[in-house]
C-alpha cells in the first residue's frame, strides 16, 4: 500500500492519495481543484487512478473530483445522499469499492454534512480489518467537524448526529486503525484542529477533548462553542460541488492586462486586487483597490470580500510581467487559490504593475501606518482626535486579548459593518501581525473613508511591547 498526504495550507485542506502498487491502481480521496499534483504524484509510483473518493459535498473548496475524473476516466464515488448532477457511483452504508487490493467499506457519519460517509479501509494483502480511516470532516486531529455550516438551526440536532457518528461507528474501530482527515490546521470547519495531518483512532479516543464527553448534551455545548467566522464564499461551495464545478483542463497562462484593458474592465465594476505587502500599499496604491497580500490565505480572503461574479485584475509584487521569475510564481499560486475556493473570473494581472499606473500619471493614495507605541500614545491622549481601534481578527482571538476599548469588527464582516462606523474619528484597523489589517484597511478606504491606518506588529507586539490587554468578548 502507498499512501501521500497533500495539504493546502490556507485553507487547511488534506487530501490523499492511496493506491495499490503491486496492482497499479491508485485513488484520490477529497481532491483539490488543481489536480496536477495527484496525476504526477500517481505518474511518478507507477499508478493509475481509478477512483475518485468524497466523504461528503465540501463547504470550503470546490472539489476536484470531476476534473480528476475527466482527466483520468476515474470513477468517482461518494455518498448516496450527496445526489450530485454529474455522472459518479452512489454509496450507501456498509458498501464496498474496491482499489487493487485495498477495499473501502462506507460508513454512514452525518453531522458535519447530512450526507457526510467516511471510508474504513483494508489492506487486503495483510489482513480483512480496516488498517485506516479517511474521517472526511467527522474526526479530525484533536477536534470534530463543526455542524452549524449549513445554518444555525441544524447545529444542534447535526451535533446530535456527529456524537452517535463518532461514537456508534467511528470509535468502534481499532486503537491502531489510522485516521486521515479532510480539515487540517488553519481550517474554518472547525476550532482547535491539531497540527499534525494524521492520527489514529486509539489517540484520539484517549487525547481528543470533544471524545470525552459521555452525553450529547455536553457534545454539543463544547463543540458549537467558539467556532471561527467563515467566509461569504461558503455559501456558493456546497451547490457548486453538487451540481458538478467546470472542468478546467488546467491552470490558465498569466494573462497580462494592459493599462487601458484595465480602465476598461473597471467601468465595468472589475475589482482591482493589490497582492503586494501590506506596507507597500499603505505607501502606494491604486484609489479604490482591496489589498490582499500573496500568501497562503489568498484565497479566502479573495473568496471573503469579493464576490465570486466579479472580474478581477491583479497587481503582482514585481514590476513587469508575469511570465518566469517570482512574479510567475506569485501569478501560479493566486490563480489556483482563486480557482481552489470558485473565482473564476479572474481576467489577469495589471501588465507593469503598478509602476505602469504611475508612469501614466494617474493619482494614487496612501493610508496610514502606525506602530504600536505610536498607537499607546495616540489612544492615551484620549478625544475624538484618539483612533478608534477596530480590532479584526477572529471573535476568539479577541476574546483571548485585545487592546483596552477595542472594538471587534472582524475584516471580512467590515463591509456590511460601515453604518456603525465614524467617519469624523481616526480608525485604527489592527490584527495578529498586520494581513488581517491591510485588507480592513483597504476596505474602509474604498467605502470613502478618509483617516484609516493599520496596526503594524498587531496585538502580539503590542503585548510583548508591555501594554495592557483586556480580556471577554466583544
Amino acid at each position: 500500500m502507498f499512501i501521500r498526504q497533500f495539504q493546502v495550507e490556507g485553507l487547511g485542506h488534506l487530501s490523499t492519495l492511496i493506491g495499490d502498487e503491486e496492482a497499479g491502481l491508485a485513488a484520490v480521496v477529497d481532491p483539490r481543484r488543481d489536480i496536477d499534483v495527484y496525476v504526477a504524484a500517481a505518474h511518478e509510483r507507477g499508478l493509475r487512478i481509478s477512483h475518485v473518493i468524497e466523504t461528503h459535498l465540501h463547504n470550503d473548496y470546490v472539489s476536484g473530483g470531476r476534473e480528476l475524473a475527466a482527466t483520468t476516466g476515474a470513477e468517482q464515488l461518494i455518498g448516496a445522499g450527496a445526489e450530485l448532477g454529474y455522472e459518479h457511483r452512489p454509496l450507501r452504508d456498509g458498501d464496498s469499492a474496491v482499489v487493487g487490493g485495498l477495499r473501502f467499506r462506507v460508513l454512514d457519519t452525518p453531522g458535519h454534512t447530512p450526507e457526510h460517509v467516511a471510508y474504513a479501509v483494508a489492506d487486503l494483502s495483510r489482513a480483512e480489518a480496516p488498517v485506516l480511516m479517511f474521517t472526511g470532516g467527522s474526526l479530525l486531529v484533536g477536534a470534530v467537524g463543526r455542524t452549524d455550516l449549513l445554518g444555525a438551526e441544524h447545529a444542534r440536532p447535526y451535533a446530535e448526529a456527529m456524537f452517535h457518528s463518532l461514537h456508534d461507528s467511528i470509535l468502534r474501530h481499532e486503537d491502531f486503525v489510522g485516521v486521515f482527515p479532510t480539515h487540517g490546521a488553519g481550517s474554518l470547519c472547525s476550532t482547535g484542529i491539531g497540527s499534525t495531518a494524521s492520527s489514529t483512532i486509539g489517540f484520539e479516543r484517549r487525547f481528543n477533548p470533544l471524545l470525552q464527553p459521555a452525553e450529547v448534551d455536553e457534545f454539543a455545548r463544547l463543540l458549537l462553542a467558539g467556532q471561527p467566522a467563515v467566509p461569504r464564499y461558503f455559501a456558493r461551495m456546497r451547490s457548486i460541488n453538487q451540481a458538478g464545478p467546470r472542468v478546467l483542463g488546467g491552470i490558465p497562462a498569466p494573462m497580462p492586462v494592459s493599462l487601458a484593458g484595465l480602465r476598461h474592465l473597471q467601468t465595468g465594476g472589475a475589482a482591482l486586487v493589490d497582492l503586494r505587502s501590506p506596507r507597500a500599499f499603505a505607501e502606494r496604491h491604486i484609489p479604490g483597490s482591496l489589498s490582499i497580500p500573496a500568501g497562503s490565505s489568498f484565497g479566502t480572503w479573495l473568496g471573503w470580500v469579493v464576490d465570486l461574479d466579479l472580474p478581477v485584475v491583479f497587481i503582482l509584487p514585481g514590476g513587469g510581467g508575469a511570465a518566469s521569475g517570482a512574479n510567475r510564481a506569485t501569478w501560479d499560486d493566486a490563480i489556483r487559490q482563486a480557482l481552489r475556493i470558485g473565482h473564476e473570473s479572474v481576467a489577469g494581472y495589471l501588465d507593469g504593475g503598478i509602476g505602469t499606473w504611475i508612469e501614466a500619471g494617474l493619482p494614487t493614495e496612501s493610508n496610514g501606518r502606525i506602530g504600536v507605541a505610536a498607537l499607546a500614545r495616540a489612544v492615551d491622549r484620549g478625544g475624538r482626535a484618539a483612533p478608534l481601534v477596530v480590532d479584526v481578527r477572529q471573535p476568539s482571538e479577541y476574546e483571548a486579548g485585545h487592546v483596552p476599548g477595542a472594538w471587534h469588527i472582524g475584516a471580512g464582516d467590515l463591509p456590511g459593518r460601515l453604518a456603525d462606523l465614524p467617519r469624523d474619528r481616526p480608525i485604527a484597523a489592527m490584527c495578529a501581525s498586520g494581513y488581517r489589517a491591510s485588507v480592513a484597511t483597504a476596505l474602509l478606504d474604498a467605502a470613502g473613508f478618509t483617516n484609516v491606518s493599520w496596526v503594524a506588529g498587531g496585538v502580539d507586539e503590542w503585548a510583548a511591547a508591555g501594554f495592557p490587554l483586556a480580556r471577554g468578548a466583544a
